[in-house]
């Protein structure tokens, strides 16, 4: 084929929005590609795999977690996965696991408060062994204003706190015997969730401190006992049948837990579909088993649809109607974030091996039920490369044909509601209520963007969640519908990504070069209004803005050439576009210094370089090594107040032996602005030269 299409007409395909021809397609699929993975992709089986890791409470390192491993390697195995194995790694802390436990009123009327026979969540996780009968003590929040004064010793506290709170003030600092909470998960309010059981934790005792227990109740139950407490009236608030005075109410706690403080164990299960030529290219797919009790959503439906990805992708080969891989698919179903940055850590080669992560977190959510929407998270803009134009395509197709639009119905002739749907069986017919967002973290994906990592990854998510945590995310929030349509986009690109090749290059670079003009043209719009709303101290964040995006998405073009090789005519390609994204970025500039003197009426100047920016550009640091060196001693660096999480996270990512300090500001001030303040927050020199002197400090970095 020939490799240089007319750079014109290459840039007018590359800017038509996918799905807007009658096709209805994706320029990283064929139309027949779509047909064999839509009609493959099976929601409903995935769901059957919910229905099964949903019984048991796999937290790390508890039974309930290995019930979960056994199934998985099993399930993998039948689904036609090569090599499956359990990664065995060690636990930091003990593992621990609740075999029974029950909470009784007694007094005034006898009443079953809570069975982890019922929901695991009843019981807060770390909570010691105790045959227990005590008075039951209102304490509020559990504040030291709240607990002033009182008498608590062989007390059992009621509380709306977080019962880890009343642990530390109430057992450990007055004596009582354990405690009965009733939170509500993830910051939610009780009055839109009073029957929803928060997943809790307490810390085990350690030395000098005795082993104590805590309940969790939902907040309907935990309100009617303080109102039993708070008043002396005859009442019936549990609806017995009994009326009985209040006032004083009498618990029985009774729990018999397993804690293994010897060599605890976590780890993760791995299965291979084995690519025929590349094996230093992997393509490594992920979701994680640990979670709550339930935990349909979260991360139940993302390793179901691990396994349905692997049953399809091995029929589909075994039948011959796929290709085997060229490069090798990897399946991890790990203890979230944890399995990745140990096995970084004791197999530092091994990510060298990796060419993109592929993350599933919350894929299966019913929609309509908490108006939840499915986050497609691109990957930071310290790692932005060819994967977010993949992405970008194939999930922009999966919104335009699961969704309805007036024109292409009613008027342009084509099906109705959705022009090429994907749906299950017993799942809705729903629409695919889905975004792009800028990058999350908080998922397994983050371990891979890592700057010391170095391997492109993007994410599905889905959010606002208001059962995440909780009792709530069962079965019965999870819609089939829903499951095949994010196993498509996941499947699509791992499909498209494990046969790529020289001849795909000027296809994945066109498409790579019109997502970062999109994104360009957005940051022109802001740098912009920054010189509109500030004038001449617009300036400098304006032209900061301009000059990151086009060091992005220079490193983005740079990324295709993985899939160059040694074709010449290929790395021509690259070379061509990388010169019109010059010629379009010094278009942008020139605009902007002509609209900045239109504005405020004279030419745009550079400002002279601060002291502590001029301090800031002789300063170069770089990770320590090895990794486990790095990411130990970086756990040890202190939290530095006045920057958002993931931009913090993003200072760690530019690190790379050659950006100073003030470079790694200007990347991570440029991403925030981007993004915007309400994003990702404001950035400040002072703030990042916090951040990378204390890592200095705690040895996680090194000066050059």
């Amino acid at each position: 084929m020939k490799y240089l299409k007319p750079l014109f007409f290459l840039l007018i395909v590359a800017a038509v929005p996918a799905g807007t021809v009658r096709a209805q397609s994706t320029p990283f699929l064929s139309d027949a590609e779509i047909r064999m993975l839509t009609n493959e992709l099976s929601g409903d089986r995935a769901f059957e795999h919910i229905r099964w890791l949903s019984h048991w409470h796999r937290n790390s390192g508890m039974e309930g977690y290995f019930k979960a491993v056994e199934y998985v390697m099993q399930a993998a195995q039948q689904a036609g996965l090569e090599d499956v194995r359990f990664i065995e790694q060690p636990l930091p802390g003990p593992a621990y696991t609740a075999k029974s436990a029950e909470l009784w009123m007694v007094e005034p009327v006898e009443v079953k408060l809570a069975d982890i026979g019922d929901h695991a969540l009843y019981l807060a996780d770390g909570s010691a062994d105790a045959d227990v009968t005590a008075e039951l003590v209102w304490i509020d929040d559990a504040s030291e204003a709240a607990l002033e004064g009182r008498d608590l010793e062989g007390k059992i506290v009621l509380t709306r706190a977080n019962p880890g709170t009343a642990v530390y003030r109430a057992v450990w600092g007055k004596g009582a015997l354990g405690v009965v909470a009733y939170p509500v998960s993830e910051g939610k309010s009780m009055l839109d969730f009073p029957d929803q059981i928060a997943w809790t934790r307490i810390p085990m005792a350690a030395e000098g401190k005795k082993p104590t227990f805590a309940f969790t109740l939902p907040p309907r139950k935990g309100e009617l006992l303080r109102k039993i407490l708070m008043t002396e009236k005859m009442q019936d608030y549990f609806a017995t049948g009994k009326r009985t005075p209040g006032g004083r109410i009498v618990v029985h706690a009774r729990v018999d837990t397993e804690i293994n403080r010897d060599e605890p164990k976590t780890g993760f299960v791995e299965g291979w579909i084995r690519g025929s030529t590349y094996h230093d290219q992997q393509i490594v797919l992920t979701a994680h088993l640990q979670e709550e009790q339930g935990s349909a959503n979260d991360d139940g439906s993302g390793s179901a649809n691990l396994l349905e990805i692997a049953r399809t992708f091995s029929k589909l080969i075994r039948e011959g109607k796929m290709e085997r891989p060229l490069r090798d698919l990897r399946f991890w179903w790990t203890d979230e974030i944890y399995s990745e940055y140990r096995f970084f850590r004791d197999h530092p080669e091994e990510p060298k091996k990796f060419l993109v992560n592929l993350h599933q977190d919350m894929t299966g959510a019913r929609q309509s039920y908490g108006s939840r929407v499915q986050h497609l998270i691109h990957a930071p803009h310290s790692i932005t490369s060819f994967l977010d134009a993949v992405f970008l395509s194939i999930g922009t197709y999966v919104i335009q044909t699961n969704n309805a639009f007036l024109s292409a119905s009613r008027a342009g002739g084509l099906p109705r509601p959705f022009t090429r749907p994907i749906y299950s069986t017993r799942g809705s017919r729903e629409g695919f209520n889905a975004a792009f967002v800028p990058y999350f973290g908080q998922s397994d994906y983050m371990c891979f963007v890592e700057g010391a990592i170095g391997v492109p990854a993007v994410a599905l998510i889905n959010w606002d969640d208001p059962y995440i945590h909780s009792s709530d995310d069962d079965l019965d929030k999870i819609d089939q519908t829903q499951l095949a349509r994010n196993s498509f986009i996941i499947a699509g690109m791992a499909k498209f990504l494990a046969r790529a090749r020289a001849e795909d290059v000027p296809l994945i670079a066109q498409e790579t070069l019109a997502a970062g003009l999109a994104r360009l043209a957005r940051e022109q719009r802001i740098a912009m209004d920054l010189i509109r709303r500030h004038g001449k101290d617009g300036w400098t964040d304006a032209s900061l803005l301009l000059e990151q995006g086009a060091e992005r998405e220079q490193r983005a073009l740079r990324s295709v050439a993985v899939f160059a090789g040694k074709d010449k005519k290929a790395h021509k390609v690259i070379d061509t576009l990388e010169g019109e994204l010059q010629r379009h970025v010094a278009a942008q500039r020139t605009t902007l210094k002509r609209f900045f003197h239109n504005i405020v009426g004279e030419k745009a100047r550079a400002q002279a370089a601060t002291a502590a920016e001029k301090q800031a550009m002789r300063k170069i640091p770089v990770n320590a090594t090895p990794l486990e060196t790095y990411f130990s001693k970086r756990g040890s660096v202190p939290w530095q107040p006045g920057l958002h999480g993931i931009m913090r996270a993003e200072v760690f990512n530019f690190v790379d032996g050659t950006r100073s300090y003030y470079d790694i500001y200007k990347a991570v001030r440029a991403e925030a602005l981007s993004a915007g303040a309400w994003y990702y927050g404001t950035v400040s020199l002072e703030n990042v030269t916090a951040v990378l002197d204390a890592a200095v400090e705690a040895g996680a970095l090194l000066l050059k």
